[in-house]
């Protein structure tokens, strides 16, 4: 699968540093618990970014993510697995 566009890292390099903030930011307020770590995950497989959803499936499984959950994020509109949170977030992604 071809990505729709290239790392934003890569094309603006000042751009990672906000990403990062942001990932931080949410964990802390945690409103969703694991949604922007589910996000990160769609958003990794929708670009094609391998390093990226290597990266994702396992911080979320560290955190203790079931494999169901896991395995059904790039069919999320059709698994019963997601809260309404989580799906207005991964509709976003």
């Amino acid at each position: 699968m071809q990505s729709r566009m290239k790392n934003p890292a890569m094309l603006l390099p000042d751009a990672m540093q906000p990403m990062l903030a942001f990932e931080r930011s949410s964990r802390k307020e945690r409103f969703v618990p694991d949604a922007p770590r589910l996000v990160h995950l769609r958003i990794s497989q929708v670009n094609g970014c391998s390093v990226c959803v290597d990266m994702g499936w396992r911080q979320l499984k560290r955190g203790g993510e079931t494999d169901e959950r896991l395995f059904a994020v790039s069919a999320w509109r059709d698994a019963p697995y997601f809260t309404e949170a989580e799906r207005g977030a991964l509709a976003l992604a």
